[in-house]
């Protein structure tokens, strides 16, 4: 087999294969976790949602709800984006990672879709499984209100007028803030998540230092200037995509050094 080609096809899909199968055990036991803790915090919410609910009464769901979701699929993305690179932990590892044969794009990006693509797809099921239990256990509790208690209503967010905004707001941020921890575990393989949070609150602090900096110099940062929410959504949504693909892109420069050196 040539493993001097930059990308084929047979190859890759077996290299995803790989990805998927071998270590499935892990990828079982992360995904376990995911759902319990997404089905903690539902059960919870339903029991103190439905123990005040009286029946007739109609329900309206809480956007707290749909924050601690958005704060799990943060929180959940990064953890698994730091996981990286947990194949080249030891030399055991990288010896074996080395001799793949597969060029280092088929690595990195059969690595990329595991920690992004397949994440989102899992952390989806994980939820319906979560939601699933909370309205089974929430109307085994209370079967006075049991016809109230329903799924969480998805179709109202994706049929809000701002829907569109929201969700390419949701998708660039995720996007961002997963490729710093690809990024950071391309850089550290070991103690990835630690190590690149700590690299954060360092770079927020300079950041927020240099903001007062200078706020003290021009004593204001109002000179006119006014966005729209349109304005805002696209240039979060812009800024985020932009630094996103550069991330990811240097963690691929990275990635193809740390196959024959491990400057850290």
């Amino acid at each position: 087999m040539r493993t001097n080609q930059f990308f084929d096809v047979r190859r890759f899909g077996m290299m995803c294969r790989r990805e998927l199968l071998e270590p499935w055990k892990t990828h079982l036991l992360r995904f376990v976790a995911c759902y319990a803790v997404l089905a903690v915090i539902l059960v919870g919410y339903g029991m103190e949602t439905y123990n005040h609910l009286s029946p007739g009464t109609p329900l309206e769901y809480s956007h707290a709800l749909m924050q601690f979701f958005m704060v799990i699929f943060y929180v959940m993305g990064m953890l698994f984006a730091s996981s990286f690179m947990e194949r080249m932990k030891t030399k055991t590892g990288r010896i074996a990672f080395l001799i793949t044969p597969a060029s280092a794009f088929e690595k990195y990006l059969s690595r990329w879709l595991l920690v992004t693509v397949v994440f989102i797809v899992a952390f989806a099921i994980a939820f319906g499984l979560a939601d699933l239990t909370k309205v089974l256990v929430c109307r085994m509790l209370y079967s006075n209100v049991a016809e109230q208690i329903t799924f969480v209503p998805w179709s109202e967010v994706f049929t809000h007028p701002y829907a569109g905004w929201r969700l390419g707001v949701v998708a660039s941020s995720f996007c961002f803030l997963q490729s710093l921890f690809v990024l950071g575990s391309v850089i550290w393989p070991k103690n990835a998540w630690i190590k690149t949070c700590a690299a954060l609150i360092v770079i927020l602090l300079l950041h927020v230092q240099a903001v007062m900096v200078v706020y003290q110099v021009r004593g204001s940062f109002h000179r006119g200037f006014y966005l729209t929410d349109e304005d805002m959504n696209r240039l979060v949504i812009g800024v985020g995509i932009v630094w996103a693909v550069f991330n990811w892109t240097l963690a691929y420069f990275r990635f193809k050094e740390s196959e024959i050196i491990n400057r850290w």
